[in-house]
């Protein structure tokens, strides 16, 4: 049997994509040894998953690496999840104390079966961030959007958040540089000053907002092609 399929069999993950992603980062070992996703193994095979917990999306693993590293309470706070999807953010969100959790994205039928019938989330499905009224503003804001620069969001995030709340974006250079900057076959950055620039421009912009900028990190997950992106923790100061 394939390692994947045996992985999604015993339960340690949902799907083959995800146990593939688990064995690509590093986090399963056959006899010892670090496979690839086809090894074929058999009852006398030692099967070791180093990290079992089960995250509904990637951005969970990346979310919560993150949180390993620094920490940020969100306890009791009334949040907001920009570009939910499945609800990698989410999950890490609740797990974390929230209060409640209003969840925005532009798709429909994405968030995961064990968030759908979550008592703090709200689900705002087929809406647009740019579009999303709320009756008060957050204490939290997460966000992880793709295939738009950030930068064209950022003042909505700015109308949604109250003062002294607290934001953490995943701020993924693939969408940021433009489509001229060099990248590899598989669309991965290759010009690292290009990304500097651009988190540059980024942090100038936020704190034209009045944001302050806590912590930023590499993320220890990479995009789902092997983009670096990174995580911001920021504060709205005014």
């Amino acid at each position: 049997m394939r390692l994947d399929k045996y992985l999604v069999e015993e339960g340690y993950f949902e799907s083959r994509n995800r146990a593939h992603d688990a064995i690509k980062a590093g986090y399963v070992t056959v006899d010892g040894n670090k496979p690839k996703a086809s090894a074929k193994i058999d009852e006398n095979s030692i099967v070791e998953v180093e990290d079992a917990k089960f995250y509904v999306s990637r951005a969970g693993r990346k979310l919560d690496a993150f949180l390993e590293e620094y920490s940020i309470d969100f306890k009791n706070k009334r949040a907001l999840d920009i570009g939910s999807s499945t609800g990698g953010f989410a999950q890490i969100v609740l797990e974390n104390g929230v209060n409640s959790l209003a969840c925005v994205d532009v798709g429909t039928n994405q968030l995961h079966i064990s968030l759908r019938d979550n008592e703090k989330i709200t689900l705002h499905e087929e809406t647009d961030i740019r579009d999303f009224e709320a009756p008060e503003k957050f204490e939290l804001i997460t966000c992880d959007v793709s295939f738009i620069s950030i930068l064209q969001i950022v003042s909505d995030i700015d109308r949604l958040i109250e003062s002294g709340g607290d934001i953490v974006i995943l701020y993924k250079p693939q969408f940021e540089v433009g489509k001229d900057v060099k990248r590899d076959s598989k669309g991965v950055v290759q010009d690292i000053d290009a990304i500097d620039r651009r988190k540059e421009d980024f942090e100038a912009n936020v704190k034209k907002l009045g944001w302050e900028l806590k912590y930023q990190s590499l993320s220890k997950v990479s995009g789902k092609e092997g983009n670096k992106e990174y995580l911001y923790h920021l504060v709205k100061n005014i």
